[in-house]
């Protein structure tokens, strides 16, 4: 009998050096509000984000272009994103990405909202 070692190798990729301290979608009428805040930003490039319905596995990206970084190693910053293409009643699901100078994307856990005819009563000018 003869014994061959199986050798195997697993690459591991690093994650973008970006600190996210926030991420939220905030329903309206016939609209929700992407909010997101970064404490460090390290190479990071921009952002982009991703639509989905419940139940569904498809997602689709919301931003023609990169959502430009406007934070530094030392400084976060905080982006507002409004999604004014969706329908009432119906749950959405979004993801946010981030992505370094180099190409390296990292995913962040996703959110989710149902806008509603309602929040249009609280926001009356």
């Amino acid at each position: 009998t003869t014994t061959i070692p199986v050798s195997t190798t697993t690459t591991t990729e690093i994650p973008t050096v970006i600190e996210l301290s926030n991420f939220s979608a905030i329903p309206g009428d016939g609209e929700i509000t992407l909010m997101w805040r970064t404490e460090s930003e390290i190479d990071t490039a921009g952002f982009n984000i991703y639509r989905g319905v419940i139940g569904s596995a498809e997602m689709t990206k919301l931003n023609k272009t990169l959502i430009p970084a406007k934070g530094t190693a030392t400084s976060g910053a905080e982006y507002t994103y409004v999604d004014d293409a969706v329908r009432n009643g119906v749950i959405y699901i979004y993801k946010l990405e981030d992505v370094d100078t180099t190409g390296t994307v990292t995913e962040h856990k996703p959110v989710r909202a149902t806008p509603r005819w309602i929040y249009s009563l609280f926001h009356q000018n």
